[in-house]
C-alpha cells in the first residue's frame, strides 16, 4: 500500500478543495474543441488547418513565455529540438538575408530564463571546460578582427550564427538543463524530429523536388536519383544531423533503461531508422566511411564475443549494401564512385594551400573563401586534370584559409580541449561516465570524419545541434546519481 505521510485512509481533510473546472467539464470542454477543429478541417481545409494551426501556435508560444519568464530553460530547449528544422523555412523573417530566426531567438529566450530565475546564479564553468572555451573565445576573437578588414553582413552573420550561437547553448545546457529528469521527453521529441525530417526527404526523393526550398539551397542527383536536402541549406548539413541524432537516440534510450513500455520501445525504433535513412539518403561517400569506422571501434571494444561478432556481422552488411547498389543503381553507383569526385577534393585541398600561403598570417577574412579565388587566376588548382571546386571542402582548410594561422591554433585547440574533456572518463568506474564517452566518441567522430572532406562545420544548424548533444552528454556525465551515491556511500561504510 503506497502511505503518504499526515493522511489516513476515510480521514476527512479539513483544506477546502481547490476551485477551477470539473474534471468531467474539461473533458467536454476539451472534447468540442476538438470536434470544431476536425469539422472545420473537413469543410473548409484552408481555414480549418489555419484557424488550428494558429489557435496551436498561440497556446504554445503563450506556454513558452510563461515558462521563460518562470525562470525555466528545459522547455524552450525541448521546444527547439522539436521544431528546429522546419525554424528555417516557417520562422524566418524577411525569407531573405533573415533578421529573425527562431537560432537567434533561442539563446535570447535562455539568457532571459536564466536572468529570471530563482536559481543560484553564480554558477560557473566546470574546470575542465575552461580551457576549451577560452581557446574558443580566442578564435572567436581573430575571427571577427578578421572581418574588420571587409565589412561583410554574409561573414558577421556567419560568425554569430555558426560559431558563437552554439556555444551559448551548450553553456546553458551545461548549466541549467537537468538531462535525467527530462531525458524520456527529449527522446520523444528527437525521435519525432527524426520521423518528420526523415518524411520530408523520402518525399524529395519521390518526388524528385525540393519541397522547403530555402535561398541559395538546391537538390542535387546523383544519377537518376534525388539526393535530399529536406528542411535544411544543404544535404550534406541534412545527412549529419541524421547522423548525429542516430547517436544521440541510442544514448537517450540507455538513460531510460529496460523498464519502458512498449510504444516508447517503438517511438524508438521509428526515430532510430529514421535517422540512420536521413543520414544514407543523400549517399555521401564520407557518411559510410564514419559508420563503418564507428562500427568497428563498437565491435572491437564489444565485451562479449557475441556483441564483437555481430559488429563484423553489421560491417559485412554494410559492404553487401553497396555491392547491391551497384547492381540495383548503376548510374548512382557511378555518379558516387567517380574518381573525378576524389579528384577535385584534392584539387580543392590544393588551392586551400594556395590561399593560406598568400595570407598566411590572418587570412583572407571568415566566409571569403569563394568571394576571393572565384575569377582569380592565381588560385586556380589541377589533379590529375580535374579542377578545384572554388569552395572548401575541409573545414580545418577553410579556417585555416580565411582565419589564417592565428584563427587556425585556437580553433584546433579547442577541438583539442573538448576531446581531453572527455578522455578521463573512459576510465571511470561509473557506468554514466563510460556511457558518455562512448557516445562522444561516436558522435564527434562522425561530426570530423565528414568535416575533413566537407564544411558543414561553417553551418549553424549543424554546430547547434552537435554542440546540444555533446553538452547532453557532459551534462549527464557529471551529475551526480543519487542513487549511486547513497550505494557507494553504504558501502564504505564500516
Amino acid at each position: 500500500m503506497n502511505y503518504c505521510p499526515g493522511t489516513a485512509v476515510g480521514s476527512h481533510d479539513p483544506r477546502p478543495a481547490p476551485r477551477g473546472i470539473p474534471g468531467s467539464a474539461r473533458f467536454w470542454v476539451l472534447f468540442a474543441a476538438c470536434g470544431v477543429a476536425c469539422a472545420l478541417v473537413v469543410l473548409k481545409p484552408v481555414l480549418g488547418v489555419g484557424i488550428v494551426g494558429g489557435l496551436i501556435g498561440t497556446c504554445v508560444m503563450g506556454y513558452l513565455i510563461a515558462t521563460t519568464l518562470g525562470g525555466k530553460v528545459e522547455p524552450v530547449i525541448l521546444t527547439w529540438a522539436l521544431i528546429f528544422p522546419l525554424g528555417y523555412y516557417f520562422l524566418s523573417f524577411p525569407r531573405e538575408r533573415s533578421i529573425i530566426t527562431l537560432d537567434r531567438l533561442l539563446p535570447v529566450a535562455l539568457l532571459l530564463a536564466i536572468g529570471l530565475a530563482s536559481r543560484d546564479k553564480s554558477k560557473r564553468l566546470p574546470r575542465a571546460l575552461r580551457r576549451c572555451a577560452l581557446a574558443w573565445i580566442a578564435f572567436l576573437a581573430v575571427a571577427a578582427t578578421s572581418l574588420l578588414r571587409d565589412s561583410n553582413l554574409v561573414s558577421g552573420r556567419l560568425l554569430v550564427d555558426g560559431f558563437c550561437l552554439p556555444a551559448i547553448l551548450g553553456w546553458v545546457v551545461i548549466r541549467d538543463f537537468r538531462v535525467e529528469e527530462n531525458a524520456a521527453t527529449l527522446h520523444l521529441v528527437t525521435s519525432l524530429m527524426a520521423f518528420y525530417v526523415a518524411g520530408i526527404g523520402v518525399a524529395e526523393v519521390v518526388l524528385r523536388q525540393d519541397l522547403l526550398p530555402l535561398p541559395g539551397g538546391e537538390i542535387t542527383f546523383a544519377g537518376a536519383l534525388a539526393r535530399p536536402n529536406g528542411p535544411f541549406w544543404n544535404n550534406d548539413v541534412f545527412a549529419l544531423i541524421g547522423l548525429v541524432t542516430f547517436f544521440l537516440l541510442l544514448f537517450l534510450r540507455n538513460l531510460l533503461g529496460e523498464n519502458v513500455s512498449l510504444w516508447r520501445r517503438v517511438f524508438h525504433c521509428i526515430g532510430l531508422t529514421a535517422a540512420l535513412a536521413t543520414a544514407l539518403m543523400p549517399m555521401f561517400r564520407s557518411v559510410g566511411i564514419s559508420l563503418m569506422v564507428i562500427l568497428l571501434i563498437a565491435a572491437l571494444s564489444a565485451r562479449t564475443p557475441s556483441r564483437r561478432l555481430a559488429g563484423f556481422a553489421l560491417l559485412l552488411v554494410c559492404v553487401l549494401a553497396v555491392s547491391l547498389v551497384s547492381i540495383l543503381a548503376p548510374d548512382t553507383y557511378a555518379d558516387r564512385s567517380n574518381p573525378d569526385n576524389v579528384y577535385g577534393r584534392l584539387a580543392e585541398q590544393m588551392q586551400t594551400w594556395h590561399l593560406f600561403s598568400s595570407h598566411p598570417l590572418f587570412g583572407v577574412g571568415l566566409g571569403r573563401f569563394t568571394e576571393t579565388v572565384n575569377g582569380d587566376t592565381r588560385y586556380l588548382a589541377f589533379y590529375d586534370g580535374v579542377r578545384s571546386v572554388n569552395s572548401p571542402h575541409n573545414i580545418l582548410g577553410g579556417i585555416l584559409a580565411e582565419t589564417g594561422i592565428l584563427g587556425f591554433v585556437p580553433y584546433v585547440a579547442a577541438q583539442i580541449a573538448l576531446f581531453l574533456v572527455f578522455w578521463p572518463l573512459r576510465r571511470k568506474r561509473e557506468p554514466r561516465a563510460r556511457l558518455a564517452w562512448t557516445y562522444f566518441l561516436y558522435i564527434f567522430l562522425a561530426y570530423w570524419i565528414n568535416n575533413m572532406t566537407l564544411a558543414s562545420g561553417y553551418s549553424s544548424d549543424l554546430n547547434l545541434w552537435f554542440i546540444f548533444s555533446i553538452a547532453v552528454l557532459y551534462k549527464y556525465s557529471i551529475t551526480e546519481n543519487a542513487a549511486s551515491a547513497e550505494l557507494f556511500g553504504r558501502a564504505g561504510r564500516p
